[in-house]
């Protein structure tokens, strides 16, 4: 009588998932630690990689230039819509707040929001989401085909001729679209105190309590959110996108990755940026 053999099991598993199934609790949560630490480790190196990797050239001029198009002009109308709608909407909800006290503040509450805190984080999170994403599958997919390992065969830099124009654009382009999301909000919130019969006051009173409390220190710090905010979206989908393995499901993973911790990390560092303009301003 012949010994049955076990039938294969007919789902892949990815490496080290057997594994993973037999640890306890607390190795689980150790793997995991590891794995964020490795995840942050790669990133900080690859950022110190494409600061050291930034040269101006003719070819490297080229790249940037197409970045700077694929992250800021392309960009500009899902900017403009969402800015225009998330101003109309502050505007509303902060006349309906004090309703009971004063409309005349509005205009303040409206500008101080867009240009400190919601323009750099609303456009931060919509490069991330649009741009990042993109980037992550684009060099993952590399990465997988052996399109990095070509490079490196024809002694071409990947840091240098993937990560560094991304890098140059995000970090260029994020700012000036962060201005642009600025002037937007702000002019969204102009059309609903003209047409909305239920806030009290005039434009001419929005605008004017807008300029009483906007000054360049507002702005400037917008600008530097935007700035980290760039070099964060660049770093994390070019870092996961170097990493990606696994064919089409790994590129997958690394996408979905990339944009949760480019998410994450915008925030952790919103709060570091404004923690230290407390102390500093």
């Amino acid at each position: 009588m012949t010994r049955m053999e076990p039938s294969p099991d007919p789902t892949p598993r990815r490496p080290g998932e057997r594994i993973k199934a037999r640890r306890g609790v607390l190795g689980t949560i150790g793997y995991e630690v590891l794995d964020v630490l490795q995840i942050m480790g790669e990133a900080a190196s690859l950022f110190f990689a494409t600061l050291s990797g930034v040269r101006v050239t003719g070819r490297t001029r080229e790249r940037t230039m197409a970045q700077l198009v694929r992250v800021g002009v392309d960009t500009l109308p899902l900017a403009f819509l969402v800015s225009l709608f998330v101003g109309m909407v502050l505007v509303i909800q902060t006349a309906e707040q004090l309703e009971r006290y004063t409309q005349e503040i509005i205009g303040s509450i409206v500008g101080l929001a867009m240009t400190k805190e919601l323009g750099p984080v609303i456009m931060g999170f919509l490069v991330a989401g649009r741009v990042g994403s993109a980037v992550a599958a684009e060099i993952g997919s590399m990465r997988v085909y052996d399109e990095i390992n070509a490079l490196k065969t024809m002694d071409i830099d990947p840091v240098r001729f993937l990560a560094v124009p991304r890098f140059l654009a995000m970090t260029l382009a994020l700012p000036m679209l962060v201005l642009y999301a600025d002037v937007v909000g702000i002019t969204g919130g102009a059309i609903v105190v003209a047409l909305d019969p239920a806030i009290k006051i005039s434009v001419s009173q929005y605008l004017t309590n807008l300029n009483q409390w906007i000054n360049t220190t507002d702005v400037f710090v917008g600008l530097i959110k935007a700035t980290t905010f760039g070099m964060i979206v660049a770093v994390i989908s070019s870092a996961f996108g170097l990493r990606t393995a696994g064919g089409a499901e790994g590129v997958a993973r690394s996408t979905t990755a990339a944009v949760v911790w480019s998410f994450v990390l915008i925030i952790v560092f919103d709060y570091l940026i404004v923690r230290a303009t407390l102390v500093l301003l």
